[in-house]
């Protein structure tokens, strides 16, 4: 009898050392698992290609990053590694709940300093927050689900693994992330490969598109902390002088010609200013700084053009239209638009491209000319000597210059960065009488506004709108709401009425400020520009060509391109612009427009009207050319329809690749070693 108790005794023994086994190797399992199973419901909800090289390095990477969870929950006691898992698992929920819902708002990923700006967002967006959230109940819920399954199996109550195989464990996890990265640092080939997304032209989207979010925040910290490896510049093949299209090829339609016209004297020499470059290079040590005097010195100049002043001394209104997008054009629901850009300079093939940083970053290109290296790009400027902004170029010839915002006047550090520009800077809470809503009115922004500057004998004023954000719908957006009458009969699901009525308060504002220019007898001598700081992303790409009627065929690109409207009382007739442009370009067109002095080499934008070669960056590495694009999701460069592919140099592809390296690379050491001051300080 007592053998057989002890046979059942060592039986039931057994079975609870096997149940033992099990659910250790249950929950050493559970990290990889969970942390694939996340990247995979990330993955789906951005809707990016599932298969492909990608998934295969995110299920590497999510191995070897879920070993590294045991192991470091295996170095403490039962307490301690309940601790540990839990915070894990809570910190690894959380961080990919915020990307989907950031990815939800903005179509793209957040980077580490978009923590820096969190806390004003949050206060300035909360229901707008709150809302977004509520459309990505799914993937949250979702991603709920390993938290629900570690506590339903209690997994948090064993040892992933005995301590004598922590040696054993730390080598399989070293060869699985040595071997995973080797294999990427080793792929060199095509014109963005996975060695240069992984190191010198990371970005957020990049990495996690091919390598999982962890890997991605993981080089985002590391990058942030330590800087992201540098090309070495030398060794690009880019030369500044690339072929240029004559100007005559880059118009379609111009005014039309009188037998009897006067002879055009189309003006000489070039946007440059007196800079001794060979001097500064004798005396500057910072061997930064002398790469940078050496690659200015020797950058193509803008030649001076028939364009050159034809705005002289009149005023100027430069608009910023939040979200402002071709889609928004309508003769019926929007005519203001419809006028201007039937009436004025229509630049077809201009682009918003993607920052990666929402407005500021459309605002910063747009003012500056320049790409911006961080989500803070804008307020670093603030203590830096700017010359080129155009308040302070303005100001400098005597004009009044004023700059408006119907949003909270501290938001993206406005408040700091834009006087610095040369501008009087108003918006809600440091003087601009607006009703406070969401979004605000342009209208009431108009009102508020156009007495301060109106009567003064030269005026430029800048205005950054915001009527037309997200979201889009007619119970939490007051300016949709407000002209829903005005869009019920169109053909469009809600979304793209929405969005479309948001853009009336838009045209009506600046319909307002044509009368009261018109009454005031300043209409002839004021110029009028606008274009966006990005596409509308509130709308989805099937809303987008449900207004459009059109299907976007690239939306890498193609979602981006929006026009850009200069329109002057005197003209008569649409001139077409066919020139491949961006918000990068327009402060140097219109500088040259303006005969303002302004140095074409600092400037990493081109004068669209020059005949220079253009150029578009995306902050996803992908970019248009004259004679092309460079898709970076696919890999592809596919020449312009028009384009002959014969005639297309044989390195162009690789020529812009390093010319997108170089412009960036130069936008970002322009801010962080003040270089105007360097080189213009002293005037």
């Amino acid at each position: 009898m007592d053998i057989r108790n002890d046979k059942i005794n060592e039986m039931i023994q057994s079975l609870k050392e096997e149940q033992l086994k099990r659910k250790a190797r249950n929950r050493f399992a559970f990290f990889p698992l969970a942390i694939l199973y996340m990247e995979l419901i990330l993955r789906l909800w951005s809707n990016q290609s599932f298969g492909g090289l990608g998934l295969l390095y995110i299920l590497l990477f999510s191995l070897g990053a879920g070993l590294v969870c045991n192991i470091l929950a295996g170095l403490f006691p039962e307490r301690g590694r309940r601790v540990i898992h839990w915070s894990i698992l809570v910190f690894l929920t959380l961080l990919f709940i915020v990307q989907i819902v950031f990815y939800t708002i903005f179509r793209g990923y957040a980077e580490l300093d978009t923590a820096l700006i969190a806390t004003s967002a949050l206060a300035n967006f909360f229901l707008e927050t709150i809302r977004v959230i509520s459309t990505a109940v799914l993937p949250v819920l979702l991603l709920l689900l390993p938290i629900a399954l570690f506590q339903a199996m209690e997994l948090w109550k064993y040892r992933p693994f005995q301590p004598k195989r922590l040696p054993q464990l730390l080598v399989i996890a070293l060869l699985i992330h040595g071997l995973t990265v080797g294999s990427i640092l080793i792929n060199n080939i095509g014109l963005l490969p996975l060695r240069a997304i992984y190191r010198e032209q990371f970005t957020l989207n990049l990495a996690v598109q091919n390598f999982g979010l962890v890997t991605g925040m993981r080089l985002d910290v590391q990058y942030t902390i330590f800087g992201r490896p540098e090309v070495d510049l030398a060794e690009l093949e880019y030369v500044t002088t690339t072929p240029a299209l004559p100007v005559d090829e880059l118009i379609e339609d111009t005014l039309p010609v009188e037998e009897e016209e006067p002879e055009i004297i189309i003006p000489t020499g070039y946007h440059t200013l007196d800079i001794d470059f060979e001097a500064l290079l004798e005396t500057e040590t910072n061997p930064e700084i002398r790469e940078m005097h050496e690659f200015f010195m020797n950058r193509r100049k803008s030649p001076r053009n028939e364009f050159t002043g034809i705005f002289e001394d009149k005023n100027l209104i430069w608009i910023l239209g939040e979200a402002f997008h071709g889609l928004a054009i309508h003769p019926e629901i929007t005519p203001t638009l419809y006028r201007l850009r039937n009436e004025g300079m229509y630049f077809r093939n201009f682009y918003t491209p993607d920052t990666g940083f929402s407005t500021t970053g459309g605002e910063f290109g747009t003012l500056l000319g320049m790409i911006p290296g961080n989500r803070n790009a804008f307020p670093q400027t603030a203590d830096n000597y700017m010359p080129f902004g155009f308040g302070n170029l303005f100001r400098a010839k005597g004009y009044e210059t004023w700059a408006f915002h119907n949003h909270t006047y501290t938001f993206y550090r406005r408040d700091i960065s834009h006087p610095n520009l040369g501008y009087e800077w108003l918006a809600i809470g440091n003087g601009l009488d607006v009703t406070r809503q969401w979004p605000a009115s342009d209208l009431e922004m108009m009102h508020a506004s156009v007495d301060k500057f109106i009567n003064a004998e030269q005026f430029h004023v800048y205005y950054m709108t915001v009527s037309g954000h997200l979201e889009y719908n007619f119970f939490g957006n007051n300016m949709a709401a407000r002209h829903q009458s005005a869009v019920e009969h169109l053909p469009y699901s809600t979304g793209p009425r929405a969005f479309l009525a948001t853009q009336i308060e838009l045209d009506l504002a600046i319909q307002y400020l044509i009368d009261r220019l018109e009454e005031a007898g300043r209409l002839e001598d004021t110029v009028f520009v606008l274009s966006g700081d990005h596409y509308p992303y509130g709308l989805s790409i099937a809303e987008m060509e449900e207004l459009g009627g059109a299907p976007i065929l690239d939306p890498v690109i193609d979602l981006h391109q929006s026009p850009l409207i200069i329109w002057h009382a005197g003209m008569e007739e649409q001139m077409i612009i066919e020139t491949y442009s961006s918000f990068y370009d327009l402060m140097p067109t219109l500088a040259n427009m303006f005969n303002l002095p302004f140095d074409s080499r600092l400037v990493i934008g081109t004068d669209i009207l020059s005949g220079l070669d253009p150029f578009i960056p995306f902050a996803t590495r992908s970019w248009v050319s004259q004679y092309g694009r460079f898709n970076s999701r696919t890999g592809a460069f596919t020449p312009h329809p028009h384009i002959d592919p014969d005639a297309i140099p044989e390195n162009h592809a690789d020529q812009m690749t390093g010319r997108f390296i170089l412009l960036e690379t130069h936008s970002a050491r322009i801010v962080t070693h003040d270089y105007f001051n360097i080189v213009l300080g002293d005037r």
